[in-house]
Parts: C-alpha cells; structure tokens; sequence
C-alpha cells in the first residue's frame, strides 16, 4: 500500500501508534537515524499486539533509504507546516513514500533537498503543527480515499 519514513523519531508511545495505524492501513514502516526501538515497553503497550503484524525496518542512513527508494520509481513526499502544497492537491494513485521528521525538530533542511514533493496539512487555529501519528493518519487515509477504499 503506502510506505512510511520515520526519521529520528523520539518517543516510544508514538512508535507504537505508528505500528497500529501501519497496520490498518496496509503500509510499510521504516525508522532512520537514531529512532526509539518499537520493542521498548512503552512502544509495545501502545502497539496493543499489532507489532508482530507490521511490517517494520531499520535503516541507518535515512539518505540511503531515500535515494534507493527512489530507483524503485517511488515519490518521495516530505510533511512540513510550511509547504505551499496541501495534502489534497498531491496524487496519491502512484506508489508514495512519506516522511516524516522528529517530533520537536522535524525534517532537516538537507533531508528537504530530498524530497519529490513537499505538502501541509491547513490548520486554522493557534498551533502551527500537528503529532506526528495524527499527521501520519490523515495523509495516509487521504491516499486511501483517493485509491479507491471505502
């Protein structure tokens, strides 16, 4: 289905999260860098069993991943607030890729350069940023949508 990068990310509860929504939504999780490691307890008691049904990968160099997921003809697609892009205007019917930053830093200005494509998600109130599992959620269920599921 879809693919997802985590680089760096921080706190384990959001790891566990992410591996329930990966797998509800039928998507590949990978986490670069210096990510929490899923089995922490943390993690697992927010991945409520799910873990073993994930499909899950450490990758080191976050620029090795990307760079070979693009051989593989995959958009690369970043998450940021300042993206001119909203997360409806991208098609999402081609194989997609998205990455997602720390929680507190996000995406590097280098990781950026990477990218195929760059979106936002609008928000209208006070805060400038979503948590990274919500942000996750409501892309991937926007790429559902426009695949067709109901």
């Amino acid at each position: 289905m879809f693919e997802l990068i985590f680089d760096n990310l921080s706190k384990p509860i959001n790891a566990g999260v992410i591996i329930r929504l990966a797998c509800a939504t039928g998507s590949k999780i990978y986490f670069t860098g210096n990510s929490v490691d899923y089995k922490n307890r943390k993690a697992l008691l927010a991945a409520v069993g799910y873990e073993d049904y994930a499909d899950i990968t450490y990758e080191k160099s976050f620029e090795k991943l990307v760079v070979g997921l693009k051989q593989e003809g995959k958009t690369i697609v970043g998450t940021s607030p300042r993206a001119d892009k909203i997360y409806t205007e991208l098609d999402y019917t081609k194989p997609t890729v998205f990455v997602f930053g720390n929680e507190a830093t996000g995406l590097s200005k280098e990781k950026f350069s990477l990218m195929d494509e760059l979106i936002s998600i609008p928000m209208p109130g006070k805060i400038e940023s979503l948590n990274i599992v919500t942000s996750s959620a409501i892309v991937l269920y926007e790429g559902l949508r426009q695949r067709g599921f109901k």
